[in-house]
């Protein structure tokens, strides 16, 4: 049996009562103490928002917490939008690189980094958008966040039971292993192999299985079956600190709203992500 003393003004201030919460988690010990480092002390929450409602006829993509494949946590069906559609929770805007965190059962690992093509788009405010600092790999923070220890983490902060659910403070305090540049470049580049192995890996299968059912279609029917199509290749992001920084400086700026009504171009230098010219 676990057992915990605490004083009651210590539960007071946190505001939790419930041993789970109180006890240190377990999977990050088994990282070396000096590696570790709060999310707050390798990216920034970002709070850029847009409503889309104000530009009724234009059309942007839209990010909910559907669009993110969590077998691999990445977006894998973006809505496209008007305006005028637009759902109440749309209002959060995206940069390149940026990871969005479901903040809604965050357990399930509803994590993906924000691919060049959907720069400036925007996504649900059930996310906690991060945004890497100058010396973070964006896909080395997308596999630290997606650890069993650090949903460990997300698990002890959520509050409710039918739909637990985490602040954007829960994600800031949560403990990550953090190497150093070079080693989470290499890190990256790892895991993007594998994750391209594993794409091709996929394609082929399902190929395969239409190859199947076209055979047995023409051999009931007698008619000819069009021959299966590959997906077209998608072209790989840059995956190294300086390549995505190189990346991020040639990037349009943010439209966002200012002061909770009009619309205003936020550029990198505004963000403090590049030097002034």
């Amino acid at each position: 049996m676990k057992t915990l003393v605490k004083s009651r003004a210590e539960l007071h201030k946190a505001g939790r009562w419930d041993i789970d919460f109180h006890l240190p988690a377990e999977g990050i010990a088994k990282f070396p103490q000096p590696l570790l480092k709060r999310v707050d002390q390798v990216a920034a929450i970002a709070k850029d928002k847009r409503d889309p409602t104000r530009n009724p006829d234009s059309v942007f993509q839209y990010i909910d917490i559907s669009s993110v494949d969590v077998s691999v946590g990445v977006i894998a069906n973006p809505q496209e939008v008007e305006g005028s559609e637009a759902p109440s929770r749309a209002r959060k805007v995206v940069r390149a690189f940026d990871l969005l965190i479901s903040t809604c059962r965050p357990t399930r690992g509803a994590i993906a980094v924000v691919p060049p093509h959907l720069h400036n788009q925007i996504a649900s405010t059930g996310f906690s958008i991060l945004r890497c600092h100058e010396d973070v790999n964006p896909f080395y923070l997308h596999y630290a966040l997606r650890l069993p220890s650090t949903l460990e983490q997300f698990r002890k902060w959520s509050t409710g039971s039918s739909y637990p659910a985490i602040l954007d403070e829960d994600v800031a305090k949560t403990l990550i292993p953090v190497p150093s540049p070079d080693e989470q470049d290499r890190i990256a580049q790892l895991l993007m192999a594998a994750f391209h192995e594993r794409e091709r890996a996929v394609q082929k299968a399902n190929s395969a299985w239409r190859q199947t059912l076209d055979d047995i279609y023409v051999s009931l029917s007698g008619e000819y079956a069009q021959a299966v199509t590959e997906l077209d290749h998608v072209p790989e992001p840059p995956l190294t600190i300086s390549a995505i920084r190189e990346t991020i400086k040639g990037l349009p700026p943010l439209d966002v709203d200012r002061n909770g009504n009009s619309s205003a171009q936020i550029s990198l230098e505004d963000l403090g992500l590049v030097a002034a010219k």
